[in-house]
C-alpha cells in the first residue's frame, strides 16, 4: 500500500524496470535488445535479425544473429 507525500504518492518495494535492455553473447555470436516487457508469442527472421512480438503484435525484442558477420560487413562498406 502506498503513502502520500507532498510530491505525490510513494510506493513501497516497487522495482523499476528500464528498457531497452541489451545483452551480448560473443561466444554464441548473438545480441539481443529487449524493448518492452512481455512474453513472446511469435517471432520471425528477416535479413539476419529476429523480431519477437507479443500477443498484440508489438515488437518486444530484436535479436541480432551472426553478430561478428554484421561487424565485418559494416567495416567493409565504410572502406
Amino acid at each position: 500500500m502506498g503513502r502520500h507525500h507532498r510530491y505525490g504518492s510513494v510506493r513501497k518495494n516497487v522495482k523499476r524496470v528500464t528498457f531497452p535492455r541489451i545483452y551480448v553473447d560473443r561466444e554464441s555470436d548473438y545480441a539481443s535488445i529487449k524493448l518492452l516487457p512481455g512474453v513472446e508469442a511469435r517471432s520471425y527472421v528477416k535479413e539476419g535479425f529476429a523480431f519477437c512480438e507479443d500477443k498484440k503484435g508489438r515488437i518486444i525484442e530484436v535479436q541480432i544473429l551472426n553478430l561478428s558477420q554484421l561487424k565485418k560487413e559494416s567495416t567493409a562498406s565504410a572502406a
